[in-house]
């Protein structure tokens, strides 16, 4: 059994771990708006003292939640092993009917994978599909000089051919929460994709982990969908699931994922959007947030009743189980604006948040008022003040931004017409669709010392400077095309400091007063707002061929992604990296019974 790969180019659209060998002491306790939590701010030997549920900031081996992760992490000389197999099959996660999936070890999501800070991971991928290539991206890992594992074929790799494996490999330098994902066309779209959790220190304390809470938009045809050429947006999302759990949208099927808590008891809930096309709003009901967490940065603890969750964004938060006991619902909104997606379940995305103590049943709890919380916003939790400000304090240079930035256009524009005279439309950075090569991916090119890029691999060198800073402008779109939407934009192989946000507005050098440089949110994918802009800077600390690109499934495939090659002259490759590729071309194009009709990626 296979998908159908029918769509046009979408037209286009341990020793380390918690405690350690030293004489230790229990870190102080302090209050906060948050709550109780413990403070440390040395990370030294000296400083010892247990990751607990009352100082949960604490580590292990010179560690704590004081340590800024891009300057200094431990090395446990533990590997953690996993094997995923991808397989053609079928799914019905809300009774409504099967749908065709590509699936990790036949479950959906995938395993969630875990290890502790300071861990290798080694995981084997076996591509068992039929018919299709694969490649799996480690979402949010920086990858620091393991470019070549950051999964993305027709750039650090050449894709899995069906019936070959390739294991990656490489160091947990970061702790917190993400997921792994197909990066080969809009195949996690699909079914390939799990949650990934890296144990580690917090800034705040809980009593119990409650673990991933992946959710996404469902919907009743392939992410390969045949889409029309002249069909410009995307489907509608028919229902959402939460771990992979909802009822249909009549109510009579399925069930809802669940959650058991104690009271008096704090747990913290890993909040990752694994979506192909919608945000969503995420709230408990009578239980507001602790916010600890964005994506991978430890954050100042704040309380919010709702949270904004973009594609490919993580948070966590805790509750506290302090309310009469019962059952809670747990809510993943879609904005209500058009613009963040859809859905059409009129119960929506839920699950249940159930008290032991209780009967559990169908929660009749009320929803948090949202009057003045721009709930029907794709706002950025990044872009309201006093949120998100990273534990670590950090200070960007502003000289060279207000002196010289960057400008990198997104738009939609048109890029001819088919043999019936409809009109193709792609997504473009600096007006090129992204279209990769799976058979020659760029590291080839640094690993043979080319550099006759092709255009189509809209790939930047990045400057040779300490820093680099990126404006991104959404720009009219072509006369009669209403594309001008919301863009969550992720970057591999680096955190970016969100330097400032506005909507339906045209940046010049003259609102570089309007940045913030003083410990900005920093985390690895941020909105760009509607018909506005987003100003990005990166520190330039890791060899690679990164992609930086929209988190929309069908927005990627039709090409809004740009490359930024780094220090090339510094990157190594595993042995691997050549057999993988001669495992594709053997297989693609003559054996393939798919041919690439996308950017690849």
């Amino acid at each position: 059994m296979h998908l159908l790969r029918t769509f046009p180019l979408l037209a286009s659209l341990a020793a380390y771990a918690t405690g350690s060998v030293a004489v230790k002491r229990q870190a102080s306790s302090t209050s906060s708006a948050a709550g109780s939590s413990s403070t440390l701010t040395p990370d030294d030997a000296d400083t010892e003292c247990d990751n607990t549920a009352q100082s949960r900031q604490c580590w292990g081996g010179g560690f704590s939640i004081a340590t800024d992760f891009d300057k200094k992490w431990p090395d446990t000389g533990k590997t953690v092993p996993y094997t995923l197999d991808i397989t053609n099959t079928t799914l019905n996660p809300d009774g409504t009917g099967d749908r065709l999936v590509m699936l990790i070890n036949n479950q959906y999501p995938g395993p969630v994978i875990r290890a502790n800070w300071g861990d290798w991971l080694e995981i084997t991928v076996n591509n068992k599909l039929a018919n299709n290539g694969t490649g799996i991206h480690w979402h949010g890992i920086r990858q620091y000089e393991t470019c070549d594992q950051d999964g993305v074929p027709g750039i650090t790799e050449c894709p899995i051919a069906p019936g070959s494996s390739r294991t990656y490999r490489f160091h947990c330098t970061q702790f917190g929460t993400s997921w792994y994902h197909s990066h080969w066309s809009v195949q996690y779209g699909v079914g390939t994709l799990g949650t990934l959790v890296i144990d580690g220190p917090a800034t705040d304390n809980y009593d119990e982990d409650l673990g991933p809470f992946p959710m996404t938009d469902w919907y009743d045809e392939t992410a390969f969908f045949n889409n029309p050429l002249s069909r410009i947006g995307p489907p509608q999302a028919y229902n959402g699931l939460i771990n992979g759990m909802n009822k249909s949208p009549d109510g009579t099927k399925g069930k809802y994922y669940n959650a058991t808590v104690q009271s008096g008891k704090k747990y913290r809930l890993r909040l990752i959007n694994t979506s192909v096309d919608s945000a969503f709003m995420v709230s408990v009901d009578g239980h507001p947030f602790t916010v600890i967490t964005s994506d991978f940065v430890p954050v100042k603890p704040y309380v919010a009743e709702r949270v904004f969750v973009g594609i490919g964004q993580r948070l966590d938060v805790i509750i506290e189980a302090n309310q009469t006991v019962g059952n809670y619902w747990f809510r993943a909104d879609v904005p209500n604006t058009g613009l963040c997606g859809s859905n059409a379940n009129p119960n929506g995305i839920r699950a249940i948040i159930h008290y032991s103590n209780s009967t559990f049943a169908d929660p009749t709890s009320t929803a948090w008022d949202t009057t003045g919380d721009n709930a029907d916003r794709c706002t950025d939790e990044s872009f309201n003040s006093n949120k998100l400000e990273p534990y670590w304090d950090s200070f960007v240079p502003s000289n060279p931004l207000t002196a010289s930035p960057e400008l990198l256009s997104v738009q939609a524009q048109e890029s001819g017409v088919t043999t019936d005279g409809a009109t193709i439309f792609r997504w473009a950075i600096n007006m090129t669709a992204l279209n990769v090569d799976w058979d020659k991916p760029i590291l080839e090119y640094v690993q043979e010392g080319n550099t006759s890029y092709p255009p189509s691999e809209n790939l930047i060198n990045v400057p040779d400077t300490d820093w680099t800073y990126w404006v991104l402008q959404e720009i009219s779109t072509p006369a009669g095309v209403p594309l001008n939407l919301p863009h969550p934009i992720h970057l591999h192989g680096h955190d970016f400091y969100v330097l400032g946000a506005k909507e339906s507005s045209v940046y010049t050098n003259d609102q570089a007063s309007e940045l913030n440089f003083v410990n900005p949110p920093r985390r690895d994918t941020a909105m760009l707002p509607t018909a506005g802009w987003l100003v990005l800077a990166f520190e330039t600390n890791n060899p690679g061929a990164w992609i930086m690109h929209c988190h929309i499934a069908w927005h990627v495939a039709d090409g809004l992604a740009t490359q930024f090659l780094e220090t090339p002259n510094q990157i190594t490759l595993d042995p691997s990296f050549n057999e993988i590729c001669s495992a594709w071309r053997d297989y693609y194009p003559e054996k393939a019974v798919y041919l690439k009709d996308d950017s690849g990626v």
